[in-house]
């Protein structure tokens, strides 16, 4: 049986729904006014969250930081987010010993360009880039609007929403992305932490990263989920 934080924020559903349909209109129109800018949303939420917490309108701990049941927290993010890490390896593994690696299927999957670039990004500096987004993403969308929906609606819907809008702040309708917007506010409703979330959500970055530059082959059988 889990534990809960009693921890909990008290600015209703106006503020942070109004900030994100603005902030939703604002990295919209800036995408579109200037072709080529980076993808720095996470700046903009993260952003948001030290506005909140320096003007004294949120804690840290109201957002789901806090040392509350902190080992229970750790395993369970430790543990959603090792079964996705070891899937990708796992399953590239099985590719091999199965003798699926030897088939039309599988054939030049280690030759593919998956994110476009035809370079392999630098693990150290993705992994801090996705520390960072991970933390702002979570603190913006787990830890303050879907808390928000958690305290005034149905947890099964707010839960719902939540993998909704974490697929249309991205701009990218995958399955992949409903799915870890609905896990992470599943974790939270259930501890009140933020905790599991970011675990479980950098463990899914990484496992991207992995996916594109260690073990494409694996792209034949999880494509559907990015």
């Amino acid at each position: 049986m889990l534990k809960a934080s009693d921890s909990r924020g008290n600015w209703g559903l106006k503020g942070p729904v109004s900030s994100l349909i603005l902030l939703y209109f604002l990295l919209h129109f800036a995408a579109f006014s200037i072709p080529g800018l980076p993808d720095l949303s996470f700046v903009a939420y993260g952003l948001v969250v030290l506005f909140l917490v320096v003007c004294k309108k949120a804690k840290w701990k109201q957002l789901g930081l806090h040392s509350d049941h902190w080992m229970q927290n750790l395993v369970l993010g430790g543990l959603a987010g090792g079964v996705v890490l070891a899937s990708v390896p796992l399953m590239d593994w099985l590719i091999d010993v199965s003798g699926l690696g030897q088939s039309e299927l599988f054939a030049g999957a280690e030759n593919r360009d998956l994110d476009g670039s035809g370079e392999v990004k630098s693990f150290p500096i993705y992994l801090g880039l996705t520390v960072t987004m991970v933390l702002a993403e979570q603190l913006f969308f787990t830890g303050y609007l879907i808390q928000s929906f958690l305290l005034k609606i149905k947890p099964a819907l707010a839960i719902y929403l939540g993998g909704i809008i974490f697929t249309l702040v991205h701009n990218d309708f995958k399955l992949g992305l409903f799915l870890l917007g609905t896990l992470t506010a599943t974790f939270y409703h259930f501890t009140r932490s933020l905790v599991p979330s970011l675990l479980f959500q950098l463990s899914c970055s990484i496992s991207s990263w992995l996916l594109t530059y260690q073990h494409p082959r694996v792209f034949t059988l999880l494509g559907f989920l990015f």
